[in-house]
């Protein structure tokens, strides 16, 4: 399992290095990442079929990002324990991104795959079952239950950065 977890957590972390390092912007790192969402789904695939349960994956994609901000091959503070540090703590090459510190995109991407087919799931229990003909409104219930999940996800993104502007213009006065 923990071979499949450091993969998992690698593509986010390798891409966001890159970034850093100024190989390309971040629209580009963004777009980099939506890619390998497929391959990141695999191998959550993959860690299923081994009989690996939602909770260990998560919990398990949590400790991976833990260790990744500690340390100073990825994200951490160079201590001297590394011979390959990676600086990232030290420089300022780019704006950074603490979530990406801890693979908080690959962490998100695997909550809502685990949402999505727990709900796919249950729309196929529903077909199946005897009361499949009351209610044909449970597929597009599903869609917009998952786009409400997205954009809760943006607000709450937007309504910080104002909270924290409103905070900096208070300090200013």
């Amino acid at each position: 399992m923990e071979e499949k977890i450091y993969e998992l957590c690698e593509i986010e972390s390798m891409v966001y290095l890159d970034y850093y390092n100024g190989e390309y912007s971040y629209k580009e790192f963004t777009k980099k990442i939506e890619s390998k969402q497929y391959e990141i789904i695999n191998l959550v695939y993959d860690l299923l079929d081994e009989g690996y349960e939602e909770k260990d994956i998560i919990s398990s994609i949590k400790r991976q990002g833990e260790f990744y901000k500690k340390s100073p091959e990825w994200f951490g503070k160079n201590d001297n324990s590394s011979n390959y540090p990676s600086e990232y703590y030290e420089t300022k090459k780019n704006k950074k991104y603490p979530s990406h510190e801890n693979c908080g995109s690959t962490l998100s991407l695997v909550k809502r795959f685990f949402a999505t087919r727990k709900a796919r799931k249950a729309e196929y229990a529903y077909q199946e079952s005897e009361y499949n003909h009351l209610d044909d409104g449970n597929r597009k219930m599903i869609y917009t239950h998952m786009k409400a999940m997205e954009n809760k996800k943006n607000k709450s993104k937007r309504k910080k950065s104002k909270r924290k502007k409103a905070k900096r213009k208070k300090s200013k006065r």
